[in-house]
């Protein structure tokens, strides 16, 4: 008589084990999928509100060789963000509140010939396009200063619970120090601006 040996299972139950098993590693990875993607304040489609209250508006430069930088204080936007529908970024900001911690250039810059605040106290950015990059996102939008609209694009990198972005703009096509310095010989042609937004 031939030995017969077995594992103690039956075919049936063996498939049956294999089917329950695969199931619970598609339930599995299908949560982490989910948990993934709600964990991310922006992929919810909600719209975020951030302000100079717990994020920054950063801009800078350089006057006759030395580096200089401030801040806006009073400034808002809404952003909402792919994979929304209709993704888009506003933002007005307060050029009276930009402040470099330097009395000379604090009292320069609202000045007709600089910011000229008391024509143009305010500012603007508007989206005209906004695509997810990876993790982070790239814009393109128009920035309105002295009553002046001109195109500008950046990436909002994510970094934990900010956003950051870094961009230049010229002083000069938003006619910003043109008649003291036309040819930037004084203060920097181009002026970085910063952006660090706290999304959580």
């Amino acid at each position: 008589m031939k030995a017969i040996i077995t594992s103690g299972f039956s075919p049936n139950y063996t498939d049956k084990y294999r089917k329950i098993k695969s199931m619970i590693n598609i339930v599995l990875i299908t949560l982490f999928i989910a948990a993934f993607i709600f964990s991310s304040p922006t992929a919810a489609c909600e719209k975020l509100v951030v302000s100079g209250k717990d994020s920054e508006v950063s801009f800078s430069g350089e006057h006759v060789g030395m580096k200089f930088s401030g801040v806006f204080y009073k400034w808002s936007a809404e952003l909402l963000l792919p994979p929304a529908e209709s993704p888009k970024i506003t933002a007005t900001f307060n050029i009276t509140s930009a402040k470099t911690g330097d009395s000379t250039y604090d009292a320069t810059l609202p000045e007709g010939d600089w910011f000229d605040v008391e024509n143009h106290p305010s500012g603007e950015f508007v989206s005209t396009k906004i695509l997810p990059a990876g993790n982070d996102y790239a814009v393109k939008g128009n920035l309105s200063l002295r009553g002046i609209s001109k195109p500008v694009s950046f990436v909002l990198v994510s970094k934990g619970n900010k956003l950051e972005a870094v961009f230049d703009i010229d002083r000069l096509a938003y006619k910003i120090g043109l008649e003291s310095d036309p040819d930037a010989e004084w203060v920097s042609r181009n002026i970085k601006m910063g952006l660090s937004l706290k999304i959580k």
